[in-house]
């Protein structure tokens, strides 16, 4: 029962990791208040005065007063519940609502970006979302710059926005924001929260918020990235983060983002990349409950990345012969005779082959040949180690 989701925030914190482990080790909020009941020491010392000065009272009276404020409430046993958050490190036992919660069954996109947005990624922001088809819904916050921009173009648009906010509903965050909040629940959006409603924004509910966002869609979509942008955090908590191509690989900006695609993270293209991206985190739908996800084939630097002056051409010391790979190749059934001659490239060399030679080699423009990549990826064909491709 929703009380006892209550009674554990209370007894224990919004966001606190005990709360998730003894959801996982009992099954429901209700069965480990009960084992807590009867035998305290399941959580320990620190944690037994909490709970033992928590009244399950207490924790129904609040639950009226949500209600009565007309705030919905989704708990782990919920089926609206976002399956994919389920996988996510820590994930929050109750999400408090207002709005539709039906966009929790769409295809859920995180956007994400600084606060100090440029104009080349204002003038991408309308571009990307005006593309996207009405099956996708938006999540983000309303923070200023690139997520405060992607929630007007989307409601603009008529792209449903999902803010997940780091306080409680009774709160306002960011200052300011109040009146663009009413509008986006005028406009069918959702608004999402971890907490409860009189809880403040502060740092910790900050870094919390950064799990859900990347927890809860199967894509996460980065904008734009200083190198310490709390973009950055978000994407480390999605399977599948995209990034907009750096606009200025030179400009502290776009520090971050640079930094994480040199170290694999993929880029957005075309909204070909989203749905590509959709297909290989569903392919991870297979991990257990109670599982992490992957994290982000990408690590966050602090330093700008150096600009390779003279690049090493790659080194072939013994290339298979034409005969294995046109028998490697005739083995395998392709889309499309781009498939055929990429996969004969690489299977051709001696090493992992990088973008830039496969575009010297197939004469293919970069959206072109990074959509096939992810083709030939998705039906096992190749495997990829950062920027570099090889035969499986």
């Amino acid at each position: 029962m929703d009380k006892y989701y209550i009674w554990l925030l209370l007894a224990f914190g919004e966001g606190e990791p005990e709360i998730s482990k003894l959801i996982e080790r009992f099954g429901t909020a209700e069965k480990a208040y009960k084992a807590i009941e009867k035998n305290v020491s399941l959580v320990g010392a620190e944690l037994l005065s909490r709970a033992e000065n928590t009244d399950l009272a207490k924790a129904e009276k609040l639950l009226d007063k949500i209600f009565a404020s007309g705030y919905g409430i989704i708990t782990w046993e919920s089926k609206l519940y976002p399956e994919h958050l389920r996988k996510a490190e820590n994930p929050p036992c109750v999400l408090f609502t207002q709005g539709d919660t039906s966009l929790l069954s769409k295809k859920l996109i995180t956007v994400v970006g600084s606060r100090a947005v440029t104009p080349p990624t204002e003038a991408a922001i309308p571009r990307i979302i005006e593309r996207l088809g009405r099956e996708y819904a938006i999540a983000g916050t309303l923070s200023e710059g690139c997520d405060q921009l992607t929630c007007l173009n989307a409601l603009k648009t008529g792209v449903p926005f999902i803010e997940i906010l780091p306080c409680g509903f009774s709160q306002t965050y960011p200052a300011g924001s109040r009146s663009l909040r009413k509008f986006l629940l005028s406009c069918g959006g959702l608004l999402i929260s971890e907490y409860l409603p009189k809880t403040k924004a502060g740092q910790g509910t900050f870094l919390r918020r950064s799990r859900i966002l990347g927890g809860i869609s199967h894509v996460t979509l980065v904008l734009q990235a200083g190198d310490k942008s709390g973009a950055l955090l978000t994407a480390e908590h999605s399977s599948a983060p995209l990034f907009l191509p750096p606009n200025d690989i030179f400009k502290a900006e776009y520090a971050g983002a640079v930094n994480a695609v040199r170290n694999g993270a993929r880029l957005y293209l075309s909204t070909r990349s989203i749905e590509k991206a959709f297909e290989r985190a569903e392919a991870k739908e297979s991990v257990p409950v109670g599982e992490t996800v992957p994290k982000a084939r990408f690590r966050k630097t602090k330093t700008p990345p150096k600009v390779e002056k003279n690049v090493e051409p790659l080194k072939t010391e013994k290339a298979p012969s034409v005969e294995s790979s046109e028998k490697a190749s005739s083995e395998i059934a392709f889309d499309t005779e781009e498939h055929s001659a990429i996969y004969s490239e690489i299977a051709s060399a001696s090493a992992p082959v990088g973008i830039e030679e496969l575009i010297a080699r197939t004469g293919l423009s970069a959206e072109t040949l990074a959509e096939a990549l992810l083709d030939l990826e998705i039906s096992g064909a190749i495997k990829s180690a950062g920027n570099r491709y090889s035969t499986t």
